[in-house]
């Protein structure tokens, strides 16, 4: 391997670990009683089974999601520079104040950087980044579609302030630069109950794929800070 290639592949490995310690911290801050008392007051009381639309043009993302979900958006301009490759939150109602870690759905965007060349390189990538991380545990790893794309699926899990959690990870590679990445985490006693709102959340996402192809590279990608 020539010193350029290990340079990128490291490159890119730590990007996909920032990537994965904002998301811990991020589901670590949503299991807080005062986050989880906002949600309350946020959360729709309308059916479970109605949805919304979330739309973020600049992105090219559009999703459904359940109407009563509350929604937590941390980027709507990719040309912004910012710390945070998290683009939005999905959080379910919790069933009271006292509901240790909500089901959450994260999207999040890596990109444009060219470092990022191809899903194949990027699930490498990612692999071997979650065999450096100590606290997570991959359960299956398999191929997938996002909006119709091909993707890579990982499920794997982790603990948390003492709360055991399982999560599934989706990502696709566009224009050979940049990384869409969905993300579902819940306790790992309610994982599969959950599941079924993340399958039709993560059916229902669109991409379009020139969106950001003109932003430029290295606006927004995350750092370990």
């Amino acid at each position: 391997m020539s010193v350029s290639k290990s340079k990128n592949r490291k490159i890119v490995t730590s990007l996909f670990l920032a990537l994965t310690i904002q998301l811990s911290i991020l589901s670590v801050g949503f299991s807080h009683g005062s986050v989880l008392t906002s949600i309350l007051q946020t959360a729709s009381a309308q059916a479970d089974d109605a949805v919304k639309p979330y739309e973020n043009k600049k992105f090219g993302l559009t999703m459904s999601y359940p109407s009563n979900w509350a929604v937590h958006e941390f980027r709507n301009d990719p040309a912004a520079p910012r710390n945070n490759s998290i683009v939005v939150a999905f959080n379910s109602q919790p069933e009271d104040e006292n509901d240790k870690f909500v089901q959450s759905v994260y999207l999040m965007v890596q990109g444009p950087n060219d470092n990022i060349k191809s899903l194949e390189q990027y699930t490498a990538d990612s692999l071997k980044a979650f065999g450096n991380l100590t606290n997570a545990k991959i359960e299956e790893t398999g191929k997938d579609t996002l909006a119709g794309l091909p993707a890579t699926q990982i499920v794997f899990t982790t603990t948390l302030q003492g709360v055991n959690q399982k999560k599934m990870q989706v990502f696709t590679v566009i224009n050979n630069s940049t990384a869409y990445v969905a993300t579902f985490a819940a306790e790992a006693s309610e994982y599969n109950d959950s599941l079924p709102d993340f399958e039709k959340m993560i059916n229902s996402i669109k991409i379009d794929r020139a969106a950001i192809e003109n932003v430029a590279e290295n606006q927004n990608q995350p750092t370990n800070s």
